[in-house]
């Protein structure tokens, strides 16, 4: 789905960007996918996936189940 449709984030690749290390917050994922806030109407979804991502509530693929052992992986 997408996400901010400014930038055409999707929201697989949000939730992989916030549940990197070094994403601290909303801000850091946009930047690391080099993308800016633009009109500011994703930004309610955005936090939303930037708090479920660091209370390891992400449903994951696989690779990314591996690195959050919190998060769940799609079948």
């Amino acid at each position: 789905m997408i996400v901010c449709v400014c930038n055409a984030l999707c929201e697989r690749r949000c939730q992989e960007r916030a549940c990197e290390e070094d994403c601290r917050t909303v801000g850091c994922i946009y930047r690391g996918l080099g993308a800016r806030v633009r009109c500011g109407k994703c930004l309610p979804f955005m936090r939303e996936i930037f708090a479920a991502a660091k209370e390891g509530e992400v449903d994951a693929g696989p690779a990314l189940a591996a690195l959050m052992p919190g998060a769940t992986a799609q079948p």
